[in-house]
């Protein structure tokens, strides 16, 4: 039962009518109603467009024709309930009104009281029925918004209005990056509640005009309608951006979500709904792939990186198998000694054509693809070998980090794999250090916990790799075996020039310390950095300032000779 009136607009019809229509309705205690009356029907049709009401009952008598035609207009718009008047019920006309959609056809000779409510009550439940079944095939029932069916019919329809007005449309395609690991790490509750949030900041931030919908998952579109440039579109993509990457809170933490956005214009990217879509996608994933928040326009460029890539996948499958990796290490240095107590190993591929292909445009690819584990395998295996070598060569101290995956850790044969791994190679396991990132640990902290413990019982040690840059909870690294933490080059490169930074990375070292672990920065370039850091006890230091990263034979004529390699 409804608390407010129900607004009823009477089109067409005399003043008595009006008068005894009135009366009627004052005797239903139910459900009070509200009776406007427009004399003709191109009065009423303004009505309707400039007020709100939740009935329309079209008097069919007079003026037929104009009657049934406003009654295809609001199915055509707003699709309001319809109850049609006629002077009789077997009138042909009646029939016609069902056809374009009246819920119910009223004659003159039979407005009763019951009849009446009955009628309006059956109008208005039907239409609340309607309106539900319509949602679950055109909403998305999580956040409200329109779903992937209803995107591609109203992207059809805005293709058609600026081609029929020689304008330009724009098209983004938003991804949410890392959802899936939140997804994985917390409830799917608190994911859900993620999206509903994000969707309500896309919701915000644009135009009444623009078109916004859900795709699926972590996944949202975007139409923009009448762009004059370029340059509006990307102000537009800038602005979801910024929007999007305000912090969210997670169990009491403060969590950043980035985003990469694909943009498809119309007429030049495409001129269909499938065009568009195939090609802002394409841009989408060129975006994902120089990581962070990004947008990138489509173009003929990204049409030739996403074959690359496809190229790329296939080449990197054939690597393992043709011996195409090795290992190059970055020393680590002790601030207080100045001596080189370790190293961090990094994967190379030296690709046949392409020469070296560096970490950053490789290993995503291995993550989306899958072959991350394999290779994740192969970097143990090697880095033992190598650890064996530096001992042959009189180097019995020094300890080797590598690079953990997230998804590495969800394998259930990693902890029994890398334990058989390590065996079989007969090094020292002290000396052996994964270095994990937050939100892999976070990726699945229980899975994560479980075999950081077990191989913590072979005597392997872990550090948490590029610290501030996730969403961990110190709640939960307090329970980890992790013995060092390591700062982020992003905060290392600007700590002798931004005061933020600096502070930052201050509050960083006393946060590890009040942990009783060691802290590692990244990305030391000069000597100011390597002073700062000094000066504030962090224990070790990776970086240019002393040597990138290089091969085994280099990196024992290193330590022989005493050198230090200038990048």
């Amino acid at each position: 039962m409804r608390d407010a009136s129900v607004r009823i607009l009477l089109a067409g019809g005399t003043q008595s009518q009006y008068q005894l229509l009135i009366e009627q309705l004052q005797h239903i205690k139910r459900q009070p109603y509200l009776l406007v009356w427009s004399e003709d029907h191109d009065r009423a049709e303004r009505e309707l467009a400039a007020e709100s009401y939740d009935l329309v009952l079209i008097d069919c008598q007079a003026d037929p024709e104009r009657a049934l035609y406003l009654l295809s207009y609001i199915q055509q718009g707003a699709a309001l309930p319809c109850i049609t008047l006629f002077e009789h019920s077997d009138s042909e006309l009646s029939v016609l009104a069902h056809d374009l959609g009246a819920v119910d056809c009223l004659t003159t000779d039979n407005l009763h009281v019951a009849i009446l409510e009955r009628s309006f009550r059956y109008a208005l439940d039907r239409s609340v029925v309607d309106q539900k079944l319509s949602q679950s095939h055109l909403y998305d029932p999580l956040t409200g918004i329109p779903n992937r069916q209803m995107f591609r019919q109203t992207l059809d329809a805005a293709i058609v209005s600026a081609k029929a007005q020689h304008a330009k449309l724009g098209l983004l395609l938003i991804n949410l990056d890392g959802f899936k690991r939140i997804n994985q790490a917390y409830s799917m509750d608190t994911a859900d509640e993620m999206v509903r949030t994000m969707a309500r900041r896309l919701a915000r931030c644009v135009r009444k005009s623009d078109r916004l919908a859900r795709m699926g998952g972590d996944e949202f579109a975007l139409i923009l309608d009448d762009c004059r440039s370029a340059e509006d579109v990307a102000l537009v993509s800038q602005k979801v951006i910024d929007v999007l990457s305000a912090p969210y809170m997670i169990e009491g933490a403060p969590v950043i979500i980035s985003c990469s956005i694909g943009v498809a214009m119309y007429p030049e990217s495409g001129e269909t709904v499938d065009g568009l879509l195939k090609r802002a996608n394409m841009a989408m994933m060129e975006a994902k792939s120089e990581r962070g928040s990004q947008y990138h326009f489509y173009s003929e460029e990204t049409q030739i990186g996403a074959l690359q890539r496809v190229n790329l996948e296939k080449d990197l499958r054939l690597a393992l198998r043709a011996n195409q990796f090795e290992m190059y290490y970055q020393p680590r240095v002790d601030l207080r000694s100045g001596e080189t107590v370790g190293m961090e190993g990094l994967i190379r591929w030296h690709h046949p054509k392409r020469g070296l292909v560096s970490p950053a445009e490789f290993i995503p690819l291995a993550e989306e693809c899958g072959l991350i584990i394999p290779i994740g395998y192969w970097v143990i295996q090697q880095a033992c070998k190598d650890m064996k070598y530096f001992d042959d060569c009189g180097n019995h101290d020094l300890h080797v980090a590598i690079n953990l995956s997230f998804k590495q850790l969800q394998d259930n044969m990693f902890v029994e794999t890398a334990a058989r791994i390590i065996k079989d190679s007969r090094v020292d396991a002290h000396r052996l250090e994964f270095e994990l990132t937050e939100t892999a640990i976070m990726s699945n902290f229980q899975q994560t916990y479980e075999g950081m413990m077990a191989l913590s019982q072979l005597g392997i040690t872990f550090s948490l790799d590029d610290f501030g840059t996730g969403f961990s909870s110190f709640a939960h690294i307090q329970r980890l075996p992790i013995s060092a933490l390591k700062i982020d080059r992003s905060f290392v490169s600007n700590v002798t020039e931004d005061f933020g930074d600096a502070e930052i990375v201050k509050a960083m070292i006393n946060l590890a310390h009040s942990l009783k672990i060691k802290v590692i920065a990244e990305g030391a370039e000069t000597l100011e950095q390597i002073q700062f850091l000094w000066e504030h006890n962090c224990e070790q230091v990776q970086g240019y300032y002393f040597s990138p990263a290089v091969s085994v034979q280099d990196f024992t004529a290193i330590i022989d000779q005493r050198v230090t390699v200038t990048a």
